[in-house]
């Protein structure tokens, strides 16, 4: 709309920001303005036809402006208005086009903003990225003061391209690579350090090559080759150590869901998932082996007893002080699980009878012997009953618990505190 003023009130720093240098066209000021409507029609959905309509608009123009440039015909000269201001411009030797790079700016803007409106959005973000580069290359001639990067494009349009462009990726913010960067977590925080990076440190060296090209001749430009090669090798490395940082708290994250998915709340004891995955894992290594495997069924006597007596916190407090003794009285190699209520579990690895009968006869003792403030002060030891199973390869698991059960029911029965074994 400024340039259009400047058109409309002669006045020409308004379309021409920089003396002698390129002017914004006429029909550059019209896909600016159609471009920029189409954004904000993309905010209310009442009018996504203009949306699309406009795009359709731009579209024609630059296809109109690129077969003029392509097979030297006419055509936007008859929709170009203030015309007799632009050939004006022309004679006096002042560049006044739509250049081929914001042609080819607009036309992607357009043909971007379309795909937005058909939903077709990885295919419109995809074009508004290749569309920025075009703007952003004019800027760096600019800085650089190399007119065959700006060409026709003035500096006006070319700012204003870099904003619809970022604009229309804008749209698109929910998907892809705009997404991935945009993204609050650790992912997003490198892409971001690196895009900034990545586009910051070459531009500077570039601009510095550039002064020092004249002077210096090839040893400045492999000074750069060197310099850029090492800069991405320093950017993958900085990404690499982040990517590993992020990998380590993930591997620790899924070693903690794993701990937890195995382990009791209170006690801190394996589960009953953990002591059959254990469980079966050691029928299967004792068929090799040709060892014996035992499990140990242990439940608290008269457990419901101190619960309605002192309360569940204090129940709480005598399972914590059993699974402790629990498994402070077998080896390290050997698997202490609560099962549930007041029931517990051992699976002894490579153990004879006697052996059995030995860690057994300690569990109860231990147990027996232990000391609970608040409880056993108060009233008296807390005993437990054990039943024990064998498996020797011949059976399976459940076959075994059912055995240890049966013991455990019958040491029930024989009057509690004591070890009774399956028969078989």
């Amino acid at each position: 709309m400024i340039s259009i003023f400047g058109y409309l009130f002669g006045i020409e720093a308004l379309y021409r920001p920089m003396a002698n240098g390129p002017a914004t066209n006429p029909l550059t000021a019209i896909c600016m303005i159609f471009i920029g409507l189409g954004l904000l029609s993309t905010l209310n959905k009442k009018n996504q036809k203009l949306q699309y309509l406009l795009g359709i608009v731009v579209i024609i123009i630059t296809v109109a402006n690129i077969s003029d440039f392509i097979f030297n015909a006419n055509l936007s000269t008859h929709i170009t208005p203030f015309y007799s201001q632009v050939l004006l411009d022309q004679e006096l030797g002042k560049p006044n086009d739509l250049g081929i790079n914001s042609a080819l700016m607009f036309l992607g803007l357009g043909f971007s903003l379309t795909l937005f409106h058909f939903n077709k959005l990885t295919a419109a973000q995809l074009i508004a990225f290749i569309t920025l580069a075009i703007p952003m290359i004019s800027i760096t001639g600019y800085a650089y003061g190399l007119n065959e990067f700006y060409g026709k494009m003035s500096l006006l349009t070319a700012s204003t391209g870099v904003a619809f462009s970022i604009a229309t990726l804008a749209l698109t913010a929910n998907i892809g690579a705009v997404k991935a960067i945009l993204s609050p977590y650790i992912g997003g925080r490198i892409a971001r350090l690196q895009t900034i990076c990545g586009y910051a440190i070459p531009s500077i060296l570039g601009y510095l090559l550039v002064k020092s090209l004249n002077s210096a001749g090839i040893d400045s430009f492999g000074l750069y080759v060197v310099t850029i090669c090492w800069f991405i090798i320093l950017m993958v490395s900085i990404s690499a150590i982040f990517q590993e940082r992020v990998d380590i708290e993930r591997r620790k994250g899924e070693q903690l869901l794993s701990i937890a998915a195995m382990s009791d709340n209170l006690t801190g004891l394996a589960n009953r998932r953990k002591f059959l995955d254990f469980g079966q894992e050691a029928i299967e290594r004792i068929k090799r082996t040709r060892k014996q495997v035992w499990i140990l069924m242990i439940d608290i006597d008269y457990f419901k007893r101190i619960n309605d007596t002192a309360g569940h916190a204090m129940g709480d407090k005598v399972l914590i002080a059993v699974s402790q003794t629990l498994k402070e009285s077998v080896r390290i190699v050997d698997l202490v699980s609560r099962m549930g209520g007041e029931e517990f579990s051992i699976i002894l690895i490579d153990a004879d009878i006697k052996g059995v009968e030995l860690v057994a006869e300690k569990i109860r003792s231990n147990v027996g012997n232990m000391q609970v403030e608040g409880w056993t002060n108060l009233h008296g030891a807390v005993n437990i009953s054990i039943g024990c199973g064998l498996n020797d390869g011949n059976q399976t698991l459940d076959e075994t618990l059912k055995d240890a059960d049966g013991a455990l029911y019958q040491a029930k029965n024989n009057g509690r505190n004591q070890v009774c074994f399956a028969r078989k």
